[in-house]
């Protein structure tokens, strides 16, 4: 399996980063079908076929750990890219 690690600062209140967290979170699931749950009010789990992690909220930054499986290591990059697009925009 193929790690990723994504790191995105931001400023706000942590209850805000969270409401635009799971707006992003139901968009990317009408899309891409990945469900995310909330497990704690800093951390949600992620989940689809091919892909599982976790965002875990700080003060600061938001971190996004996932573990690709190897039918999608040739798409690592562009789901990096992606990801750090679609959290740079959100947390904006």
């Amino acid at each position: 399996m193929a790690k990723l690690n994504i790191e995105q600062a931001h400023s706000l209140p942590l209850d805000e980063v969270r409401k635009r967290l799971e707006e992003l979170a139901n968009r990317l699931s009408a899309k891409y079908g990945i469900d995310a749950k909330w497990t704690s009010d800093v951390e949600a789990t992620l989940k689809r076929t091919g892909v599982s992690g976790t965002i875990k909220v700080a003060a600061d930054k938001v971190a996004v750990m996932l573990d690709l499986s190897f039918a999608l290591l040739p798409m690592k990059g562009k789901i990096l890219d992606r990801i750090q697009r679609e959290l740079t925009a959100a947390l904006a």
